[in-house]
């Protein structure tokens, strides 16, 4: 413990020692002495490890009905929510869907344009070279399809 005159001269005292006191030439301006220095400061320990805790039901009883009441309200707030969110989402991703769908259709007109464009008869003329040769329409035997493949009106 120490006194209010002590903690006054160790708080002064790093002024003392840097010499600041001394440049001043207007004189001894320090304060003078605390009134009641003498006072002590003193803390007691107090002990509470024989105290009993009093139990209140109804503050417990008031502090569980908030609690489950905020249960509630933050369950019936996302269960209001929640449908807006499922049918937000899935405009989203129809709509992702619905572009991807729309860049592959192009790409498949594009590739079926190149596919028919090397199957064109000059292409395959420039590519057999002398040994393609066309063949007449008599030639040409077109076989009937298998009884399976084609689809039959008659079958509904």
């Amino acid at each position: 413990m120490t006194t209010l005159g002590a903690m006054l001269g160790w708080l002064t005292a790093g002024r003392e020692a840097s010499g600041t006191l001394g440049r001043n030439n207007g004189g001894d301006c320090r304060l003078r002495p605390l009134p009641k220095e003498e006072i002590y400061v003193f803390v007691k320990a107090i002990d509470n490890t024989k105290l009993v805790r009093v139990v209140d039901r109804k503050d417990w009883a008031a502090s569980a009905g908030v609690a489950g009441s905020v249960v509630v309200a933050s369950l019936l707030l996302i269960a209001l929510l929640l449908p807006g969110g499922v049918s937000l989402l899935a405009s989203h991703r129809m709509e992702q869907l619905k572009k991807e769908r729309a860049v592959l259709v192009n790409e498949l007109r594009d590739l079926r344009s190149k596919e028919a464009a090397l199957k064109s008869p000059e292409k395959l003329e420039e590519y057999a070279g002398d040994r393609f040769v066309t063949p007449a329409a008599t030639a040409v035997v077109f076989a009937p399809p298998a009884q399976g493949t084609v689809a039959s009106l008659g079958k509904r």
